[in-house]
């Protein structure tokens, strides 16, 4: 969905600290994969994606990007990330309402398209199954028994 700023890996980092960046890319990707299986509609948190909401996924306490380690760096790079998926989503929840009913009226107008194709595709079938026996039924009429591939 967007280019996912590579949060900061620094030398020597803690092992906390790498595992609490490791699990808000991870969050990252999954929202980036909901929204995406979604129709570009995101499914938790009444449609809104924030930075409250990339926590809770991640695990990470919120307070934990405003040290001084992630305000400047991961705070900020999270905040770039959540401009780029958020344009693209509706924020309002009544938007979010009318965007989910026009995703689902489009998704009944596909169901009924391919139900009518299916329906065609039987049709065909049987049809073709009929000419099928009636070649076979000439074929054995022409020719013997023993030349009958078996």
């Amino acid at each position: 969905m967007s280019e996912r700023p590579i949060l900061p890996v620094t030398e020597n980092a803690n092992p906390r600290t790498e595992a609490a960046l490791a699990r808000l890319r991870k969050a990252m990707a999954e929202i980036e994969a909901d929204i995406a299986a979604h129709h570009g509609v995101y499914p938790f948190n009444h449609g809104r994606v924030t930075q409250s909401e990339l926590c809770r996924r991640a695990d990470v306490k919120k307070a934990t990007l405003q040290t001084p380690l992630h305000k400047d760096t991961t705070r900020v790079q999270i905040l770039a990330w959540l401009d780029t998926v958020t344009a693209g989503l509706t924020i309002t929840r009544d938007a979010t309402r009318e965007k989910v009913t026009a995703v689902a009226d489009t998704l009944t107008e596909e169901v009924a398209r391919l139900e009518a194709e299916l329906q065609a595709a039987l049709l065909s079938l049987g049809l073709a199954e009929q000419r099928i026996a009636a070649l076979e039924g000439e074929l054995a009429k022409r020719l013997p028994l023993a030349a009958l591939p078996q």
